[in-house]
């Protein structure tokens, strides 16, 4: 699709910005490098852990959906979460973000609840 910019590229993107910002990201699973979906882990100074999912509103945009909200590290469900995502597509991204404020690096899409 013209104009679409490849999710690899954009995951490329991401982690050069959020480094540059003194944070770290890390790919946990390398999905289609062109049109791969993309789901994030949010990690606070906490050690809790937001996940956020890009979904396709069906209008040709995109929006970023919580998955879940702020929880414990070691919470299974967090695990359960990213197996079940990777088992229902394998072409998936998932990308770890440690770093302060990790929502001001994605891009200013709307997040919807």
């Amino acid at each position: 699709m013209p104009g679409r910019l490849a999710t690899g590229l954009w995951v490329s993107a991401l982690r050069r910005r959020v480094e540059a910002a003194g944070g770290f990201a890390m790919v946990i699973a390398k999905g289609d490098p062109e049109a791969g979906a993309v789901l994030l882990l949010l990690r606070d100074q906490n050690g809790e852990v937001s996940a956020l999912s890009k979904v396709n509103a069906g209008d040709g945009k995109t929006s970023w959906q919580v998955l879940f909200d702020k929880r414990d590290d070691a919470d299974e469900a967090i695990r359960e979460a990213i197996e079940k995502r990777k088992q229902y597509d394998p072409d998936i991204w998932i990308v770890e973000l440690d770093v302060a404020d990790p929502a001001r690096f994605i891009d200013g899409d709307m997040l919807s609840r």
